[in-house]
């Protein structure tokens, strides 16, 4: 039985122990297809997709979005959360995609999906806050932005520090606006 593979116990277990060549009766075979259908094994394993393929196609997807292909990008992304659900930096990217071309509620669950996989992920916090502030949603926005700089309490996160910025602007806004009243 030495030829045995072996499966995550859970599907949050995405690092396979070892490689293969993808062989579509393997792959394919009902067993595990048993295992995707019952919830046990991600599309992307289904496949036989590897983490190191997924943060490989993960690794083109994040410099198409750097050089403004923001449509390929999120197809990219869009497959890989498609395909690995419990990755939340997948989710977080996509987040990011949405955010820089308008989709802000898709923005914003993106996001959220990310800090349920990862909650110490500061950008997911601070980018999702940022949203927050767009739809008026102030408090949700000061709990995110707290959030960040709690993991970050030295101050040497770049993302963290805007969440602080971003933090005293709405302060100090809402503060003269109850001056003002």
């Amino acid at each position: 039985m030495a030829d045995e593979k072996k499966e995550p116990e859970h599907p949050f277990e995405l690092k396979p122990t070892e490689t293969r060549e993808a062989n579509l009766l393997e792959t394919f075979s009902p067993d595990r297809v048993e295992k995707f259908i019952m919830g046990e094994l991600t599309l992307g394993q289904l496949y036989g997709i590897t983490i190191e393929e997924a943060y490989s196609m993960a690794e083109i997807g994040y410099t198409m979005m750097e050089q403004g292909r923001l449509k390929d990008a999120q197809v990219i992304f869009q497959g890989l959360v498609v395909s690995n659900p419990y990755d939340g930096y997948f989710h977080a990217v996509l987040g990011t995609i949405y955010q820089k071309i308008g989709m802000i509620d898709g923005a914003i669950e993106e996001y959220s999906l990310a800090l349920g996989l990862d909650p110490s992920n500061v950008e997911a916090y601070a980018n999702r806050g940022e949203l927050l502030i767009q739809k008026g949603n102030f408090l949700q926005a000061a709990e995110d932005f707290k959030k960040a700089i709690d993991l970050d309490p030295d101050g040497e996160n770049p993302v963290a520090n805007r969440a602080r910025a971003l933090a005293a602007i709405v302060t100090a806004a809402l503060k003269q606006a109850i001056s003002d009243k």
